[in-house]
């Protein structure tokens, strides 16, 4: 194969693997996470809340202290899910510093109640998303994870029973992350709705990990297209 189909040939594959789906990632380590999304990662610790705020009733959507998360619920009652400032509103609720987002009787749809959701929504662009999680719930009822955007879907890796860090990173080229909701789980705990907070949500907008990659291999490729064999002399 001469040098121009060789280089032809790399960026066709290339080409070709940069449009399949990749795998969406969960982590567990906040520093596995941030290596991931290569440190750029933004935060909302939730300090800057300076009283409780109460959105667990379907309209009362509200944004984080810093502007740049959406926050709402489906519950039956307003306190149901809170930016909650200590005192807490529940006791054992708290997780960093000293406001959390609560979510207390979050119902996993048992009898003929239906299942709550608290959803979380992202800026624009988001494709990698984390918290820190405390399930507080004297029977460990619980949530399952969920995230709306390219590739939606629910994240199975995620345990609501295990408290600490939990972080997602959706590799697929060309995704986007623009919500993730914690649902009521009826087949985790012993009881019929969680009492769970979570906290430090961290988001990350990371560039497509294989454009340097084709560029770095485009700039091989043509480099090779300018080289010519040298001729053979006969001896």
């Amino acid at each position: 194969m001469n040098t121009k189909n060789l280089a032809a040939s790399l960026m066709a594959i290339l080409l070709a693997g940069s449009t399949s789906h990749a795998a969406v990632m969960t982590y567990t380590d906040l520093n596995d996470w941030l290596n991931a999304v290569s440190g750029t990662a933004s935060l909302e610790d939730f300090e800057g809340a300076t009283e409780d705020v109460y959105f667990g009733l379907a309209g009362n959507a509200t944004t984080s202290p810093n502007g740049s998360l959406g926050l709402s619920a489906n519950a039956n009652f307003d306190d149901n899910a809170s930016i909650d400032v200590s005192p807490y509103v529940s006791s054992g609720a708290d997780i960093n510093g000293d406001v959390v987002v609560n979510m207390r009787f979050l119902d996993g749809g048992h009898g003929s109640n239906a299942q709550e959701t608290v959803t979380v929504a992202l800026p624009a662009g988001v494709v990698a998303f984390a918290f820190e999680y405390n399930n507080y719930d004297s029977g460990d009822d619980g949530a399952f994870l969920s995230f709306e955007g390219t590739n939606g879907q629910i994240v199975g890796a995620f345990d609501s029973t295990v408290d600490g860090f939990f972080g997602v990173l959706d590799t697929d080229p060309g995704a986007v992350i623009s919500s993730f909701s914690f649902t009521g789980d009826p087949a985790v705990g012993t009881g019929v709705s969680a009492f769970n907070s979570f906290d430090d949500v961290r988001y990350s907008v990371v560039p497509e990990p294989t454009t340097s990659v084709l560029l770095g291999l485009a700039a091989i490729g043509l480099g090779l297209t300018k080289r010519r064999p040298r001729a053979l002399v006969a001896a």
